[in-house]
């Protein structure tokens, strides 16, 4: 029971009445201390919002990485495409005046060739070692002799220069006897070779 407040006198001044201290309410985690009071949450935010924006934000860069990336990639090839092309149009005149100017001399070459050659097939040892290194020069300038072989006449390859008769049917129109070497640079056929071809009578 309380003792209710007392009465002031006539004459005395009034003194406000002071509520007794309440004690705080006990913990209901002894030992713990005191509970945490929870987060204070913004009015009208939304967590699931906020994670929803970050998301689409990091989706927008990553497109907009992605797009860089593409243009890049695609820039790339075309400076690729576009050095590639230069390259072959390099080379291509690279071996137009190399035909314009070695051509010629190789050429020369070639004819000094066929004289020796004809000299070694009268026995001149001396005569064929020098073909022979004759045709390694020529080869290191990629002029190379035209195999002989015997089938048909290849009008690409070869020249007929004359004829012999064909012994059965089977021969016409093969190669009978080659007279000339031929030669060519790279696909490029300098010199045909000239041949024979059986023909029937």
């Amino acid at each position: 029971m309380t003792t209710p407040p007392p009465v002031p006198q006539p004459g005395e001044p009034s003194v406000p009445h002071l509520a007794e201290p309440t004690a705080p309410p006990p913990d209901p985690r002894p030992g713990l201390g005191p509970v945490p009071a929870p987060p204070a949450t913004a009015p009208g935010s939304d967590p699931f919002a906020v994670v929803a924006d970050a998301v689409d934000g990091m989706r927008d860069e990553l497109a907009a990485l992605g797009d860089q990336f593409r243009r890049r990639l695609l820039n790339d090839r075309e400076a690729r495409r576009s050095l590639d092309g230069l390259l072959t149009e390099l080379d291509q005149a690279r071996k137009t005046a190399e035909g314009r100017i070695v051509q010629p001399l190789l050429y020369d070459l070639v004819l000094l060739v066929d004289r020796v050659e004809r000299q070694a097939a009268q026995g001149d040892a001396f005569a064929g070692s020098v073909a022979a290194e004759l045709l390694a020069v020529l080869e290191k300038y990629s002029m190379t002799r035209i195999p002989v072989t015997r089938g048909p006449f290849n009008p690409d390859l070869q020249e007929a220069v004359g004829t012999s008769t064909a012994l059965s049917p089977e021969q016409n129109g093969q190669i009978a006897e080659v007279v000339r070497h031929g030669y060519r640079m790279d696909e490029r056929i300098v010199r045909p070779q000239q041949v024979r071809v059986y023909t029937e009578r």
